[in-house]
């Protein structure tokens, strides 16, 4: 998954494409084990969403202007707008999930 900076996140949740942006932290154990499942998904998914990262430590604005308070947390965005989000996510069959509901799929 890309590691994405405050450019980078602004300019691509304006696309059509849905984009699932993974807030984490590097200290968070509980990011680094759902990291392998999201890995996954953004493999099996291929073109059809696009799957980044964004380090709140490295962008503390950002995490502040989306209410990020629980890591990890994933919001799925698409043409600038917040579609929605799951926290701390404990399984790759509640992120699918969660983006099946939320793309309506």
């Amino acid at each position: 998954m890309k590691e994405w900076n405050r450019a980078q996140f602004e300019r691509e949740i304006q696309g059509d494409k849905p984009v699932l942006v993974d807030f984490w932290a590097p200290w968070c154990g509980h990011c680094r084990r759902i990291a392998p499942a999201l890995e996954s998904i953004e493999a099996e998914m291929g073109q059809s969403c696009i799957l980044a990262k964004l380090n709140i430590d490295a962008e503390p604005e950002i995490a502040r202007q989306e209410n990020i308070t629980v890591l990890p947390t994933l919001i799925l965005y698409r043409a600038g707008q917040r579609l929605g989000s799951i926290t701390a996510p404990d399984a790759k069959a509640k992120i699918e999930d969660f983006l099946r509901q939320a793309l309506g799929r």
